[in-house]
């Protein structure tokens, strides 16, 4: 027996000496006391939930969800805790959670059970759904409930709406765009005839450019499918979720949702629906 434990201790040793990194796994909040800081990414492509305004400043709703969640992290671990906003990409921002580059991602990111197998996510704090953006003009004559036969519209590759819409839609000309900002350039030089995507994210964009709402109109007025958006998780991290959740949750979230979103009085008002 004592040989045994001789050799399994040998082999611990030299597994720690080829693999440095081979350790017992950690998780986020154990690593965030530890380190004293939360790594939170944010897109700045998303408009209105992140983005750079025309100041230069990154907001956005999921900037101040961010901070919310930091206000509540802080509490929880009893320590001040710095927190380093880093930015994702349509691209990156299920990878960087998969890797520990970050340990959350708040955005535009739609809940789906294929995206459940490599990330977890929390609950959802928006709802939203795929519309065409047309030009007012144009609406009268845009037959979504037909075939749309070549009728050239703008979609986002890497997105639901790319993975349903066209579908749905296959006899239309569909036209790839590297960004909303493309699409409804496009769409005011005529070059399509609409933009097709999540309608928050259409209406964030008219505003951001400055455009009037009122030239413009999201069809149809109920969206095509469903979109729940959630912040990007690592998986198995019961605590952490825990904490996201009831921040997403709490009043100080329905408030900052008001601000953001209220019909009324929000700087990007749209009916929000959710299982809050």
């Amino acid at each position: 027996m004592k040989n045994k434990s001789s050799i399994y201790t040998l082999i611990i040793l030299i597994l720690f000496c080829l693999f440095p990194h081979f350790t017992l796994a950690e998780t986020v909040l154990e690593k965030i006391k530890r380190t004293g800081e939360l790594n939170a990414g944010v897109r700045k492509d998303a408009i209105p939930f992140g983005y750079v305004n025309k100041k230069g400043k990154w907001t956005g709703y999921s900037v101040d969800l961010i901070h919310l969640i930091h206000k509540r992290l802080e509490k929880e671990l009893n320590q001040p805790i710095k927190l380093n906003l880093r930015e994702a990409t349509i691209d990156s921002r299920f990878r960087i959670v998969q890797r520990g580059d970050v340990d959350i991602m708040c955005g535009a990111t739609t809940i789906t059970q294929t995206r459940l197998k490599r990330v977890d996510f929390s609950v959802p704090f928006f709802m939203t759904g795929a519309q065409f953006l047309v030009k007012l003009k144009d609406a009268p004559n845009f037959n979504y409930n037909g075939t749309l036969n070549k009728v050239p519209i703008a979609f986002l590759p890497g997105t639901t709406t790319q993975e349903i819409i066209p579908q749905i839609y296959p006899s239309a000309n569909w036209k790839n765009i590297k960004s909303r900002e493309e699409g409804l350039k496009k769409l005011q030089q005529e070059e399509v005839k609409a933009v097709v995507s999540d309608g928050i994210l259409l209406l964030g964009e008219l505003v951001q450019q400055g455009n009037n709402i009122e030239d413009f109109v999201l069809l149809p007025s109920q969206p095509i499918t469903t979109e729940l958006y959630g912040c990007i998780l690592p998986q198995k991290n019961t605590r952490w979720k825990q904490l996201v959740n009831l921040t997403i949750l709490s009043p100080e979230n329905r408030t900052l949702q008001k601000e953001w979103f209220s019909i009324n009085t929000g700087e990007f008002p749209y009916i929000i629906e959710n299982n809050n």
